[in-house]
């Protein structure tokens, strides 16, 4: 019996030191809230009394632009340490690839943990130039009957001028004429000499008549049918 009282005495004080901790730790956490002004709910306070700052919200949109800063390796990168729980190497590399502060990153690989984003695709390398391609691509050069009449004068006048012509030289038109019994044809042009004449009487005389009327046609104003009857003339007297 003489033990009992003392034992009653010690169960009565922890029983009072356990609710007065209980009543302490209430009434601290009530100190930390503070009830919106608005009745709604009730936003946490820091020990100063100021409503402690929520960090960025999570969307998919943010999830959506956090995923277009990355490179198609950092992608895997970042979702493969997610996928490991290496939260933290995951900001880390973020941050460094982004250079974006420590709240931002934190808060895109909590975007992109809450709202898997695919993969970015690689920008795709443009195919080899060939050297067909750029020959294509080059400018083609005009010819004078491309150009107006004022500029294909002035064309002829200077390249006459650059082989050391005189410009109304350049304008002397050849004459060549064949004839057959009391038939007679001419033709005409700047582009025709006597070389070139001669040429075309040579092939005439050989049978071919096709290619004689061919360099015809590509050195005077004429067509297909009229170059034929002309080269048909061109005899061995001629």
């Amino acid at each position: 019996m003489e033990y009992v009282v003392p034992l009653i005495i010690v169960l009565v004080v922890v029983i009072v030191v356990v609710v007065a901790n209980r009543f302490i730790g209430r009434r601290g956490r009530a100190v930390h809230q503070t009830p919106a002004e608005d009745g709604g709910p009730k936003v946490a306070a820091s020990k100063s009394g100021k409503p402690l700052r929520r960090g960025p919200e999570v969307t998919r949109e943010g999830a959506e632009e956090a995923s277009a800063r990355l490179t198609p390796e950092l992608h895997r990168t970042v979702y493969s340490l997610i996928a490991q729980n290496q939260v933290l190497s995951a900001v880390k590399e973020y941050r460094k690839a982004t250079r974006l502060g420590l709240a931002e990153s934190v808060a895109a690989i909590a975007a992109l943990a809450q709202f898997p984003q695919p993969s970015p695709e690689p920008a795709k390398a443009d195919a080899a130039l060939t050297v067909e391609d750029i020959m294509n691509a080059a400018p083609q050069p005009a010819t004078l009957q491309d150009l107006a009449p004022q500029e294909s004068a002035a064309v002829e006048a200077a390249s006459a001028e650059v082989v050391g012509i005189p410009a109304a030289a350049s304008k002397y038109r050849y004459r060549a004429i064949v004839t057959s019994g009391e038939e007679v044809r001419e033709v005409a042009s700047t582009r025709l000499n006597e070389e070139i004449f001669a040429r075309i009487r040579t092939l005439a005389r050989a049978g071919d008549l096709d290619g004689a009327a061919s360099l015809l046609c590509s050195h005077a104003d004429i067509g297909t049918a009229e170059a034929m009857e002309f080269v048909s003339m061109i005899g061995p007297e001629d």
